[in-house]
């Protein structure tokens, strides 16, 4: 009797050793899996950038001729061209204006940004487009909620206006995944790989591709100035797709940005999931950024993420889900 009850005792110690031994190992599995992100730099890394694209105003040297009696004329000064601010400052010199800003209900226009946005209600889909030129590829920036990465979620009129956002959209969400490269501003975060990614150059060029073409090393070697992972890619060369790498292609609430050229970008936000607008499969989005004249775009946080501001106000944010990134236009 003594004996079994000894044996008794010890199962009892085993099985209680082992629960304990489980429930340990599930909550280190948890930390590992789900709060600890190892797929992230330590520290951002300050990719390379490109040179600066201002030219510097010199003064021409002037030019004295050999003066005779018969060809005896006053000096002249060789005129001096007047200096053109960054690199898209010549080629869009028509969207920009000197002194104050001029700001009406749906634009923006000021010696640096250009922003026309058009609110459009049609065929059962309410959506939000920004026609944006740039003088430079400085004032197309991403902000992180908490001002800082991972650090937190945050409302996107509250982020926007803590950045003074002449025009914003939801980002691509990276802090809900521990995977996809992470490029904010010019700073290297994460490289993981995921799924399509999409990296905008220094240059300003818009760059799709698969996880299997990304190539970490070269943007390392080469640098760039966002990189954004949710997708799928929108376009081929410019043209419409039917196929995408995602699951999610049926009509949806939507944000995604597009690229005519450098220096000139394209932000679309859609409406979705409520009796005026249904929302727009991903081939409706590839189709209208195709009509836009855009040669790259890319889908990014849709759903209850959603959203659009315009100088401070909300244009479009119905579930108000908290976000951590957004994507904004600004002139700091």
């Amino acid at each position: 009797m003594v004996v079994s009850a000894i044996r008794k005792h010890k199962i009892s110690t085993l099985v209680l050793i082992d629960l304990v031994c489980i429930i340990v190992g599930l909550n280190v599995f948890a930390l590992f899996h789900h709060v600890l992100d190892f797929s992230k730099t330590a520290e951002p890394v300050a990719l390379p950038s490109s040179a600066a694209a201002e030219p510097v105003r010199t003064e021409a040297p002037a030019l004295t001729p050999a003066v005779t009696e018969e060809t005896a004329f006053p000096e002249e000064s060789a005129p001096v061209d007047e200096p053109v601010r960054g690199r898209w400052g010549k080629k869009f010199a028509d969207h920009f204006i000197e002194g104050d800003p001029v700001v009406t209900d749906s634009s923006y226009q000021s010696e640096n940004i250009h922003v026309v946005v058009n609110h459009v209600e049609e065929n059962g889909l309410i959506y939000n487009v920004a026609d944006i030129y740039l003088r430079d590829l400085e004032y197309l920036r991403s902000g992180l909620g908490g001002d800082g990465f991972r650090a937190a979620t945050e409302q996107i009129g509250d982020m926007s206006a803590r950045l003074d956002a002449v025009v914003s959209i939801s980002g691509d969400h990276y802090g809900a995944r521990q995977e996809g490269p992470v490029v904010r501003n010019g700073l290297l975060y994460r490289e993981t790989p995921f799924e399509d990614v999409c990296i905008l150059t220094n240059e300003g060029e818009m760059i799709t591709c698969s996880a299997d073409e990304f190539d970490i090393e070269s943007v390392k070697e080469t640098g760039a100035w966002q990189i954004w992972s949710f997708g799928p890619a929108l376009l081929d060369d410019g043209r419409p797709k039917t196929e995408f790498v995602s699951s999610v292609t049926r009509a949806n609430p939507r944000s995604a940005i597009g690229c005519v050229e450098p220096g000139h970008y394209v932000f679309v936000q859609v409406d979705g999931r409520i009796d005026a607008s249904r929302g727009m499969t991903m081939e409706e989005l590839s189709q209208l950024f195709a009509s836009l004249g855009c040669t790259a775009a890319y889908n990014l946080d849709g759903g209850q993420s959603a959203g659009f501001t315009f100088m401070g106000k909300l244009w479009s944010y119905p579930y108000r889900r908290a976000v951590w990134d957004i994507i904004y236009i600004g002139e700091t």
